[in-house]
C-alpha cells in the first residue's frame, strides 16, 4: 500500500514538474518576442541618424492614406502639433548635376530664384520625380535632409526660427520627426535663409 501511495505520489510531482517545466519555457518564449518586437520598431536611416548624433527627437507615425495626411495641416492635426511646425522638404537641381535642398513650412511656396541666390547658383527647379529615389534615395512623401545618399546644400526657411520645433520627414511615408530647427544646422550644415514665396 505504502509503495503505491508513493508511486502515484511520485508521478503527480513529475506531472507537475513537467507542466511547471512548459510554463518556464511558455514564459521565456514571451520574454524573447517581447525583446524582439522591440527590436523591430521601426528605425528610419534619418532616424538612425539621429540617434547616432546623440540628437533627442519625437517620432510620429500615422496612417499616411487617410485623406487628412495628404497635406502639412492634416498632418500637424493628426499628430496634435502646431500647423506652422510642420516642414516639408524639397530637392532642386540646377540641371547641370548640383543638387539643393529645401526645408520649408508644408503651406508655403519655394521661391526657386532666392533659393538659387543662397545657394550661389544661376537657377533652380524643382528635381523630376524620377529622379528623387536615385539621387536622395527617399521616395515622395519620404523624403528627409537627413541621411540622404549624399550631403547636399541644405537651406530652412526663416520660418523655422518662429518655432521651438520643427516636424519633418522621418524618411519613410507616413513618418515624421520632431527636431529643434538648430538640429539641421549643427548635423548637415543647413542654412537658415528667406526662400518662401510671397
Amino acid at each position: 500500500m505504502g509503495l503505491v501511495f508513493l508511486q502515484k505520489y511520485l508521478k503527480q510531482i513529475l506531472t507537475v514538474g513537467k507542466l511547471w517545466s512548459k510554463i518556464i519555457i511558455l514564459l521565456h518564449n514571451m520574454e524573447k518576442r517581447a525583446i524582439m518586437a522591440k527590436k523591430k520598431e521601426l528605425k528610419t536611416n534619418a532616424m538612425r541618424f539621429l540617434d547616432e548624433n546623440g540628437v533627442e527627437y519625437n517620432h510620429f507615425e500615422f496612417d499616411a492614406e487617410s485623406d487628412a495626411a495628404k497635406t502639412g495641416v492634416g498632418v500637424a492635426d493628426i499628430i496634435g502639433r502646431d500647423h506652422n511646425q510642420v516642414f516639408k522638404t524639397i530637392m532642386t537641381t540646377d540641371g547641370k548635376g548640383n543638387y539643393v535642398v529645401g526645408v520649408l513650412m508644408s503651406e508655403d511656396s519655394i521661391n526657386f530664384k532666392k533659393l538659387a541666390k543662397a545657394a550661389g547658383v544661376k537657377s533652380l527647379s524643382m528635381l523630376p520625380l524620377k529622379d528623387l529615389t536615385k539621387i536622395t534615395g527617399y521616395v515622395k512623401g519620404g523624403c528627409s535632409p537627413f541621411a540622404m545618399k549624399k550631403l547636399f546644400p541644405t537651406f530652412v526657411d526663416e520660418k523655422c526660427r518662429e518655432v521651438e520645433t520643427i516636424i519633418i520627414s522621418a524618411g519613410k511615408v507616413g513618418h515624421q520627426v520632431e527636431v529643434k530647427p538648430e538640429v539641421l544646422e549643427q548635423l548637415i550644415g543647413a542654412q537658415v535663409v528667406d526662400f518662401k514665396a510671397e
